[in-house]
């Protein structure tokens, strides 16, 4: 079930709201609002595809015991030893549903012998789910008091908002939420937060985010048969970059409006990344519960920046190509975290010389420094999004040709995929971007969700600050109806890019 379909936003979410605050009213204990909320997200898991409950349901009763069996060893030997049993089932159960077909096709280009792909189907949302319970493990190990009650864990693993597409949770931040007095009664300020950055949402993901896969789909779909011409490759390239950008923060904003709505807050994974003046800068804005779990668990334990600059860059490259399999099973994905790592140790480089020589210091600290930072960082992004989005290395490598006008003239079709008013739109979509606050910090005072990262928050050119108002409500309801029209006329059926990993 998508957040923008209709038996969702006029069915699913109704009536799973009323149920469970009917309960809390007339049940003290939170068991019973919370097996509600637990089954009804299974409803929501299994509306997709029937065929992946069982599958959710036996990871989540095999991490249940493994934390409880975890906790129960004295010894800091047996204690490791189901950790990683524990870990190792997770990552062969995700390695089998997601890499065993790139498995085939790697053997395939090794060994030249065409062994035929197996028609497994990958199971909606297994990243997120298979992350957040091995963070859970990881917690556990370390000596953090394990879940007793299955109820609250199950939920943990199934709640609907962030299942399919994140955050990846932390067991420390949403336990004490679960069953809390706060979440039993229905705030009408939850209710009015929480439908406002639904609605917001709603809109960056129907009107923008959709609005802009019609301009870069073509052009990524032409380069998968010629050569483009120069402004058509440029142009669905930032299309992209701004499709994929209000795709995934109209998610992450929908996310938290939902959770919101009965009084739970999910951490923010989404903080404007796109006015990074940096790499680093940008994984600490862009799916921050990832840059989160990857450098607890899995920067850190390689060793992290403790052993020397050169043990440093190994561990981030090492770390960025594993997020990028993590995003998908696939060369490209490959190339584009190995990309992001590249940059990341460029980017760390640079910080040692502007410590260490004067006058890369005085660079730095130059009036421009700022907007040349911002404009390389996002020419970064935008070239490794085109891995991230091509279909195979050639659609890539024809879309970076078309870009850098090594195209063959000969073989461009002289009719433009873009016209002026696609490049119009582009340019305020990036204008957008920039001159506009997040709901982060719309939203500041209210404290709708949880910080990951200390993040500063990020200049604006319009500070609109969210009141309870009357110019409030008719903002959100315009931006509810357009985005609903838009999926009467186009139908609901687009998917967040993110369901796909």
């Amino acid at each position: 079930m998508l957040f923008t379909q209709f038996e969702f936003l006029f069915l699913f979410l109704p009536l799973t709201l009323a149920g469970y605050f009917l309960i809390a009213h007339f049940v003290d204990a939170p068991t019973a609002r919370l097996s509600w909320l637990a089954a009804a997200s299974l409803v929501f898991y299994s509306y997709w595809d029937v065929r992946f409950v069982p599958i959710i349901v036996i990871s989540i009763l095999f991490n249940y015991g493994m934390g409880l069996l975890i906790a129960r060893q004295s010894g800091r030997a047996a204690r490791g030893w189901a950790f990683a049993a524990a870990v190792s089932g997770n990552l062969l159960a995700l390695g089998f549903f997601k890499y065993t077909n790139f498995a085939i096709q790697i053997l395939n280009a090794v060994t030249r012998v065409k062994h035929p792909s197996l028609a497994i189907v990958l199971p909606l949302g297994i990243s997120f789910f298979t992350f957040t319970q091995i963070a859970y493990l990881a917690d556990v190990y370390a000596g953090y008091s394990n879940e007793r009650s299955f109820t609250k864990y199950a939920l943990f693993v199934t709640y609907f908002p962030h299942l399919i597409a994140g955050p990846i949770l932390h067991h420390r931040e949403m336990m004490p939420q679960f069953g809390s007095k706060a979440s039993r009664r229905l705030s009408a300020e939850n209710v009015a937060m929480g439908l406002t950055i639904l609605a917001i949402g709603l809109f960056k993901k129907s009107v923008v985010a959709d609005g802009f896969a019609l301009i870069a789909n073509p052009v990524f779909q032409a380069a998968t048969q010629g050569h483009l011409h120069i402004l058509d490759a440029w142009a669905g390239a930032l299309a992209y970059s701004l499709q994929i950008y209000f795709d995934f923060s109209g998610y992450s904003d929908m996310a938290i409006g939902l959770s919101l709505l009965f009084g739970i807050r999910l951490p923010f994974n989404f903080d404007a990344p796109y006015k990074s003046q940096s790499i680093v800068e940008f994984w600490r804005r862009w799916h921050i519960s990832l840059s989160r779990f990857l450098r607890d668990y899995l920067y850190i334990p390689l060793g992290g920046n403790r052993h020397g600059e050169t043990r440093r860059n190994i561990n981030l490259a090492a770390t960025m190509i594993l997020g990028g399999l993590w995003h998908g099973a696939g060369f490209t994905f490959v190339i584009w975290g190995t990309l992001h790592g590249l940059f990341l140790v460029i980017n760390h480089r640079w910080s040692l010389l502007t410590q260490k020589h004067p006058a890369f210091a005085r660079v730095a600290k130059a009036w421009w420094y700022p907007i040349a930072a911002l404009g390389l960082t996002q020419m970064a992004v935008v070239f490794a999004w085109i891995f991230f989005r091509a279909d195979n290395f050639g659609v890539a490598v024809r879309m970076l040709q078309g870009m850098t006008g090594f195209a063959d003239q000969n073989r461009v079709s002289p009719a433009r995929l873009v016209d002026v008013y696609g490049g119009a739109m582009i340019a305020l979509g990036y204008l957008a971007c920039f001159v506009l606050p997040n709901v982060n910090a719309m939203f500041g005072r209210w404290n709708v969700g949880l910080e990951t990262y200390k993040n500063e928050r990020p200049w604006s050119i319009l500070n609109l600050t969210w009141r309870p108002s009357l110019r409030w409500a008719v903002a959100t309801s315009f931006a509810l109806f357009v985005a609903v029209l838009i999926n009467l006329v186009a139908g609901d059926s687009s998917q967040f890019l993110y369901f796909q990993f």
